[in-house]
């Protein structure tokens, strides 16, 4: 008969130290979280069972004046830009990992928005594009106007100023992932490449992209995952106003603004319907973008 191992105390302690505490806050900050939102969800304030924020929601949806139509049309814009950026961003990265001329600066200028505060970074543009700016005088003169404009206290350009904020810091991407992604890639392969003739755009569409289309597919994924979330410098820039609200503004300014509590006032419950909506929607599409990229190549060992 085998003899059981002697359980040592410590490793058991250790072990226990080491988990006890993330585990707890998993459970707390996210399971209980979540399931209170869900049941919220579906009740009013006075915690009985209701369908009324669902139905809300749709009535909302089906008035072209709502707020939250101008929230949902203004979000898919963004998201359209960031897939939009989202080749760019890797072929950027691309070109910086072959080593073009002046590679080393444009690593550091690129890398540079992603450790200055986006607050910095909000107020600079806003000095870029204000009235007293080269942008906004080159607008007036295009424009024939009387008056410089103020770009983001005008409903006219507002939108497109806040989502060129976007295309501005949103071009390098993850800088730091692709570098790394396109690292890994055997050296030996791309000089089988240029041995057998193929061309920059060969190599990356045919040889690069293949090869790293797991780490492509993953971020695809999880920017759609994060299509309702997409609302850029908004609450920054404009804090939602003319006409520049987002569904992530709309919803954190719905709570901002709520002058009742949990017991007098429905927003809570309202929001957590809303909140429920995107994500089966989000959900659906993410899945739906999952299994076209693995289809799209096969996963490559190397």
């Amino acid at each position: 008969m085998k003899k059981r191992k002697k359980v040592n105390p410590k490793r058991v302690l250790f072990i226990l130290s080491c988990v006890t505490i993330p585990v707890v806050s998993w459970l707390l900050q996210y399971v209980y979280v979540n399931l209170d939102a869900f049941t919220m969800a579906f009740t009013d304030r006075t915690g009985a069972f209701t369908l009324d924020n669902f139905v809300r929601f749709w009535n909302e949806m089906q008035n072209r004046d709502s707020d939250i139509r101008t929230a949902f049309r203004n979000t898919f814009l963004t998201f359209g830009v960031i897939m939009l950026l989202f080749p760019t961003q890797i072929m950027v990265s691309y070109f910086i990992y072959k080593k073009i001329p002046g590679a080393g600066i444009y690593r550091i200028l690129f890398f540079l928005p992603s450790i200055i505060f986006s607050v910095a970074l909000s107020m600079i543009f806003m000095r870029i594009v204000g009235v007293n700016g080269a942008i906004a005088q080159t607008v007036q003169r295009a424009l024939g106007l009387d008056y410089a404009p103020d770009l983001l206290a005008d409903s006219r350009f507002a939108n497109i100023t806040v989502l060129l904020h976007m295309v501005w810091l949103g071009i390098p991407g993850d800088l730091i992932i692709w570098g790394g992604t396109f690292a890994r890639i055997p050296e030996e392969v791309l000089e089988s490449g240029k041995i057998d003739g193929v061309n920059w755009w060969q190599e990356f569409t045919k040889i690069t992209v293949p090869l790293v289309w797991p780490t492509v597919a993953l971020k695809m994924v999880l920017n759609c995952c994060s299509v309702f979330g997409s609302s850029g410098a908004v609450f920054l820039l404009t804090k939602g106003n003319y006409g520049t609200m987002t569904l992530n503004a709309w919803m954190y300014l719905q709570i901002y603004n709520n002058t009742g509590t949990h017991e007098t006032s429905n927003v809570y419950n309202y929001m957590s319907a809303v909140g429920l909506v995107l994500t089966v929607i989000a959900v659906t599409i993410s899945i739906f973008i999952r299994r076209w990229a693995d289809k799209t190549f096969e996963e490559v060992e190397y």
